[in-house]
């Protein structure tokens, strides 16, 4: 790849109409939003974050973004005050030190890495060294159990201290209404139920053939919020809230004015080929998706971006879509939304840093942020 010197490539200034715009409504009618475009220096390396996020997370001072490279199981080091690759540091796929094929990377702080897949957890330090391992296939889990065909999703939700993690119990041919709190250190389960979340069954898809199963399910993620748990999910525009102290559960459920509020289920669950699972798939993945919620601690706000795909003509190959931009404030009431114009591409990777959200794009194979920063008048 070559060198990039060039760092900030665009700035523009959006406003929206206080006198009525049929594309905003709410907060975003007296706001402006400042959008540019930002290149990392990779110093002449090649950088697998370019062509996409999938592994990887943020130092808890959001300076550095961590991304696992699983072809060459290394970690790239980005730093984002500076825009620049700060270094690669190599791990082991096997062998004493090896972190096998991992589908979840946290930062644990102090050096630490959290390497996790559907079977096992693997915490590395920044030289390669493995510190410690627990593999819940062939070791059990104190407290509750998994059964059947359960496993922990690999993407865990760490609360205060890094001691404990959430995550969903998950079953391919299930859909998942439970979710696990798991300690760290005295490898403890806790199962908990989260009833609401059977209404997503309706948006899965499940093939089973010759003995194997595949399977289409709603993203479903979680966050920390005022000593709560958010679940959230890409099919309805709603967040079940988990209360760990009361062991209560609600829902707070929105009413969008520019998009639909979920997704329109599939006329069949249940499909028996290949065909019908990807024919589904489609039909799902093309209509409302829900993305992640990003928090600003100064402002107090929520953001949260979703798209809808638009229909591709024939013979072209990029994915287009029309992109929204939803606020809610700190108690979680939903205070505005605005449609994107410009933006063509669905968002697939976002987080916050600096007041603005960071939005993750591909340019020409190079690691670029589209920056998105709401201007309160």
């Amino acid at each position: 790849m070559k060198k990039v010197f060039l760092l900030v490539a665009t700035v523009i200034l959006l406003s929206c109409s206080k006198k009525g715009n049929e594309n905003s409504t709410g907060a975003f009618e007296e706001n402006n939003l400042e959008i540019d475009t930002v290149l990392v220096d990779s110093k002449g390396e090649v950088l697998m974050a370019g062509t996409f996020l999938g592994v990887f997370d943020l130092s808890e001072d959001k300076k550095f973004l961590y991304n696992f490279d699983g072809s060459s199981h290394q970690i790239e080091v980005i730093d984002l005050d500076k825009l620049v690759l700060d270094r690669k540091i190599q791990l082991e796929k096997e062998g004493p030190n090896g972190i096998e094929n991992p589908n979840g990377l946290l930062d644990l702080g102090e050096g630490r890495f959290l390497f996790s897949n559907f079977n096992s957890w693997t915490v590395v330090n920044q030289d390669a060294q493995k510190i410690s391992m627990f593999n819940y296939e062939k070791e059990k889990l104190s407290g509750d159990s998994l059964f059947g065909k359960e496993d922990l999703n690999p993407h865990y939700l760490f609360v205060e201290g890094k001691k404990e993690f959430y995550t969903i119990i998950d079953q391919i041919d299930q859909n998942s209404t439970t979710i696990g709190l798991v300690n760290l250190d005295t490898k403890t389960l806790k199962r908990i139920e989260i009833p609401q979340l059977e209404k997503l069954k309706d948006f899965r898809v499940l093939m089973t053939m010759s003995g194997s199963i595949a399977s289409n399910k709603p993203v479903v993620s979680m966050y920390s919020w005022n000593d709560k748990i958010l679940i959230g999910n890409n099919a309805i525009n709603q967040f079940i809230i988990f209360d760990p102290k009361l062991e209560s559960v609600n829902v707070k459920t929105f009413e969008s004015k520019l998009t639909p509020n979920q997704k329109t289920p599939n006329e069949k669950v249940e499909v028996g080929s290949i065909e019908e699972l990807i024919a589904a798939g489609k039909k799902l993945n093309e209509q409302i998706d829900f993305k992640n919620l990003n928090w600003d601690s100064d402002s107090q706000r929520f953001y949260r971006l979703s798209s809808i795909s638009l229909p591709k003509p024939e013979g072209e190959t990029i994915n287009k879509a029309d992109v929204f931009l939803t606020v809610f404030d700190k108690e979680l009431n939903m205070i505005g939304e605005m449609k994107l114009d410009g933006f063509t591409k669905p968002p697939v990777t976002s987080f916050f840093k600096d007041g603005a959200i960071w939005i993750h794009q591909n340019l020409n194979d190079e690691l670029g942020f589209i920056r998105i920063k709401v201007l309160e008048n």
